[in-house]
């Protein structure tokens, strides 16, 4: 007889515990949204449309604001070694040629860093660090990562960046 007494307030309770428990689950797991106002998504629109319709000269343009702005900025420092600036332009003007974008105007420069990096910007803009061409054991080597880095110009991995 107690124990009838009993069971509907375990149930109560279990039935608020799960529905706590569930609640909890659902709560956290949800992402925040943002709204954004009309005008702003079509802004974002036209810059989306503006830049899958740059030109080649439009792009260099770019290229050399963003070139200006590391430079001035002090993000890097390009090493003051001509002849290595000669050799590694040789190299990267020897495969910007065989590159599907050939009439670019690359620039190849050597940035005074020591970790083994190398990046490109838009325009045909290629930066080596002086630690990625001391840890190459030949030119092949250095050649391989340059032509990665022209890679990434000629399929305009830059622009998609800035549009997505």
């Amino acid at each position: 007889m107690l124990k009838s007494l009993l069971t509907p307030r375990r149930s109560w309770f279990y039935y608020c515990l799960s529905l706590l428990m569930t609640s909890t689950i659902i709560l956290t797991n949800i992402q925040p949204s943002y709204s954004q106002s009309w005008i702003d998504l079509l802004l974002r629109g036209v810059q989306v449309i503006q830049l899958s319709n740059l030109s080649d000269r439009q792009e260099v343009k770019y290229g050399q604001r963003i070139n200006q702005e590391l430079i001035q900025g002090g993000q890097f420092r390009p090493l003051n070694n001509r002849e290595l600036a000669r050799r590694i332009n040789a190299i990267g003007q020897r495969l910007a040629r065989t590159s599907s974008r050939p009439n670019l105007p690359y620039t190849f420069q050597v940035v005074n860093d020591s970790s083994v990096n190398a990046f490109a910007t838009m325009g045909g803009f290629v930066y080596i660090n002086t630690g990625l061409i001391a840890t190459a054991e030949n030119e092949a080597e250095l050649a391989s990562v340059i032509a990665h880095e022209i890679a990434h110009i000629t399929a305009r991995h830059s622009i998609n960046q800035m549009r997505d």
